[in-house]
């Protein structure tokens, strides 16, 4: 064994000072006064100084944790602003002595209180213990806390005003952040208002969540078949239910992050994403009759892709002026075409050309694309459309609404020229999410040339909406993965976005005014208007050779102006970016 003395060892532990030293400066450098603020402000909150007529029960499940973890997590209870709580801890089985001790002791302290109940059960694990918890649970809400995290002595005043302002709604959850054994805050999760794309893929409800106790029971709790993911599974099967959930942008709970907390990392319990896939699974098989799940290459994360449940056809519509492509060879539209049609096997295509006069037509000799022979039948017989309208200026929008007067197919896919296919079966890709009724629209993830970003959602900012992280590199993983995942946002580009036919014709299309900036976005806002979701899924992949047909250095302002009366008060009140994190365009993801 090497000595401390060694100047190797030495070396390495002056280097893992230097690090963490930096890393701290920067989270301090980034973290927001807001945050600091609310977080200082905790030490003046009163306990049992407010109540509410109805009662959120908190269910605890307790196995050898930390004697000082878990005495600071049920003190967190114990000291809530609000008193109309009822706490429910269940001790499954622990075998430290001293666990079972400090319980008593706890028990014996509270016993005047009927809102506090200590449970002992024999070892079954964690869901066993919920259960048990659940059981004995009386309140209107039920909401889970791990043994060795804490509530921010606000929560339940937070969460009781949140669910009287929204007349008691299936659902409510928080931001959350973590800290260290020592108390230190850090990683803030800002998180989006309920994404159910997100919920296929991530658990980003989690801490703190409080659900209807009656229809967590209507479902049969927690699933002991699924510990390491309970909490998961149980959002997965109430999903269906949850037609009114409510995000408080405050981070009412602390996660712990030490040695055996996921929240410090997931080799702390690597059977969590094994339980994960199966919760996955499962979902997939109830909602869409089948699907993959499948381990990432990111760590801890499972790519989710949804059976199609029905064989469609999507009418492709290419506006163009017959650019010719940097070698000279041949156009953009015949590269997208030709790309298109060599690397989507699985979904038949009716491919619209729409020009504003009469340009030669798109050279390809075979229609045709080796298909699915199990699932398709062999060959998918693709068909070409060429449309002319009469304009003096491109018009990108009428270019659109002139496509879908031809079009056939039951799903719209309006595609830039200027793309190509990075990876196979986009269209395929993008059906998985859009085929679920309530989305209206699904986005697709665009790279440039160089692999950079181009688009992986938009978010609307007072400046305007804005392609978040654009121009980094393609191994951005966003913020807490946003990159990764599919999700919710309130617009995605047309250079290549899927909508339903029905929808794009209830919504009467594009909107002609917006000839050449807006377009996009305000087609997604209305269709949002109509009461549908704008999804994206980065598992969809194209190459944009963005602005390369159409030359463009800024915004129209005549359009920009319109854009800005129409839309205005959307503009920093975006549903899926957070109002706690940065509204400037240069600081974005960052917490206020």
């Amino acid at each position: 064994m090497i000595s401390e003395t060694n100047p190797l060892i030495k070396a390495k532990r002056r280097a893992g000072r230097v690090k963490r030293y930096v890393k701290r400066k920067v989270y301090e450098r980034n973290i927001g006064r807001q945050y600091k603020a609310w977080l200082v402000e905790a030490s003046d909150v009163q306990a049992k100084s407010t109540t509410h007529d109805f009662v959120i029960s908190i269910i605890v499940p307790v196995y050898n944790p930390p004697m000082n973890f878990l005495t600071e997590c049920l003190d967190s209870v114990v000291g809530q602003q609000a008193s109309n709580w009822q706490l429910v801890v269940a001790n499954d089985g622990s075998t430290n002595p001293n666990v079972t001790v400090f319980l008593e002791s706890f028990k014996e302290k509270h016993k005047e209180d009927p809102r506090i109940l200590v449970v002992d059960k024999a070892n079954g694990g964690i869901s066993s213990a919920l259960n048990v918890a659940l059981s004995y649970a009386r309140g209107e809400y039920v909401g889970m806390l791990d043994h060795d995290d804490a509530l921010d002595p606000r929560c339940i005043e937070i969460f009781s005003q949140t669910i009287e302002h929204n007349r008691h709604p299936d659902a409510v959850y928080s931001d959350e952040d973590k800290f260290s054994p020592k108390g230190e805050h850090y990683d803030l999760y800002c998180k989006p208002s309920f994404s159910p794309e997100l919920l296929l893929t991530q658990m980003y409800l989690c801490h703190f969540t409080v659900f209807k106790r009656d229809q967590v029971n209507a479902v049969g709790g927690l699933r002991t078949s699924m510990d390491g993911a309970q909490d998961f599974d149980l959002a997965l099967r109430l999903l269906p239910n949850l037609k009114n959930v409510v995000r408080i942008p405050l981070p009412l709970y602390h996660w712990r992050a030490w040695a055996e907390s996921t929240a410090l990392s997931i080799d702390a319990k690597p059977w969590a994403q094994q339980s994960a896939a199966r919760a996955q699974q499962e979902h997939l098989d109830r909602t869409f009759g089948g699907g993959t799940v499948e381990p990432s290459h990111i760590q801890g994360l499972n790519e989710v892709h949804p059976k199609i449940m029905k064989p469609v056809k999507v009418s492709v519509i290419i506006p163009t002026i017959g650019t010719p492509n940097d070698s000279g060879t041949s156009r953009f539209v015949d590269d997208a075409v030709r790309s298109l049609i060599t690397n989507e096997t699985q979904t038949t295509l009716e491919i619209i050309i729409v020009t504003t006069g009469v340009i030669p037509d798109v050279d390809v000799s075979d229609l045709s694309a080796e298909g699915d022979v199990s699932e398709r039948g062999g060959q998918l017989q693709h068909e070409l459309k060429h449309v002319v309208y009469t304009n003096d200026r491109f018009n990108f929008s009428e270019a659109i609404n002139t496509g879908r007067k031809v079009a056939t197919g039951e799903y719209l896919l309006l595609l830039n020229d200027d793309t190509t296919v990075a990876e196979v079966n986009p269209v395929t890709k993008m059906l998985e999410i859009g085929q679920i009724d309530e989305v209206g629209i699904t986005g697709a993830k665009l790279t440039y040339p160089d692999s950079r970003i181009q688009h992986v959602g938009m978010v609307l900012l007072p400046s305007g909406p804005t392609h978040a992280w654009i121009a980094k590199p393609n191994k951005e993983p966003g913020y807490f993965g946003s990159t990764l995942t599919p999700r919710n946002y309130a617009a995605v580009t047309a250079a290549a976005l899927l909508v339903r036919t029905n929808v794009f014709d209830q919504v009467n299309g594009f909107d002609t005014a917006f000839a050449k900036d807006y377009n996009d976005v305000d087609f997604c806002l209305r269709v949002r208007e109509a009461g549908y979701r704008v999804a994206w899924t980065p598992y969809a992949h194209l190459t944009h050779y963005e602005g390369a047909t159409m030359v463009r250095k800024k915004a129209d302002s005549a359009e920009h102006e319109q854009f800005l009366q129409r839309w205005s008060e959307l503009l920093n009140n975006d549903p899926y970016y957070s109002p706690a994190l940065n509204p400037d365009l240069q600081r974005i993801y960052e917490a206020l």
